[in-house]
Formats: C-alpha cells, structure tokens, sequence
C-alpha cells in the first residue's frame, strides 16, 4: 500500500513542529528562544499562558497516538486534561513541558510510521471523523496555537 499522502502530511506535522515552516517559526524554534519569564503570565486578553498552550499541545499529540492505537475510550474532556493542572503549567516546570511536548512528537511520528495511506480513509475510534480530518486538523491546531504563542510573547 502507498504511504504518499500519509508521508506528506507527517511532513508537515514535522515541519510546522520543527522548523522551516512558510509562515515563520515553527513550534520549536518558539519554545528555544522563549524567555522564561513571561511563559506562565496570565495576559488579561487570553485565557491561557504558553505553558499551558504547550501543555495542551502535548495533549492533542497524546490524543492522536492513543487514537492510533485504537483507544475508543481516550478523550480530553476536562479543562485540566487539555490545559494542564497548576501544579504542572508553572514556570518552575517550563522544561518539563517542552520535553514532554518533544516526547509526545517523537512517540506520534513513530507511531504514524508504522501506518499506510488507508489509515487516512479510517474512522478515528470513539469519534465521528476520519483520520486525515484528525491529522490535518492537528497541523491547523499547531499552527493557530503558534499565533497564540506569539501574541502572548509580545
């Protein structure tokens, strides 16, 4: 079975977390050059701080492996499972997150590989949607939570 269309999108996946990316930084290249002080800072235009956006970052990329798999039962229901707890989304726990985040990518993407392009076609367990709508909708989120990042930096 042909893996073309399934490379590309790991591709971007890639891309938009690790660098080289057309509309700028990617995820990565942000978190490197993040400065400490402002990563748990709560904006009063935003609901949630970049440790916590990274947190939730995290969280998705943990969605979709256990979606693969075939884990009908995980969800991210509370606001805790998709942002974090205090205790967690701290700047004392800054380096945490991120190596959390670089160890979710790692285990999706090696997860993925393991698949062809018919896994694009396949209903995600528990839900009522595709796994290309999942896939590529999680380099839509990557890059929409990107502009968050960098709205909360400045």
């Amino acid at each position: 079975m042909s893996n073309k269309e399934l490379d590309k999108i790991i591709d971007n996946i890639e891309t938009v977390f690790r660098g080289d990316a057309w509309h700028g930084p990617s995820v990565m290249e942000f978190l490197n050059s993040m400065p400490l002080d402002i990563v748990d800072v709560q904006k009063n235009f935003s609901k949630h701080t970049i440790c916590q956006i990274v947190f939730h970052l995290a969280a998705w990329r943990k969605f979709v492996y256990e979606k693969l798999n075939d884990n009908i039962r995980y969800d991210l229901v509370e606001e805790q499972d998709n942002y974090g707890t205090e205790e967690e989304i701290t700047k004392a726990n800054w380096h945490n997150l991120v190596n959390n985040l670089k160890i979710a990518q790692e285990n999706l993407i090696s997860k993925l590989a393991e698949f062809d392009d018919s896994l694009l076609s396949r209903l995600v367990p528990g839900q009522d949607y595709d796994y290309y709508k999942l896939l590529t909708g999680l380099i839509q989120h990557d890059t929409y939570h990107l502009g968050m990042i960098w709205v909360l930096w400045e």
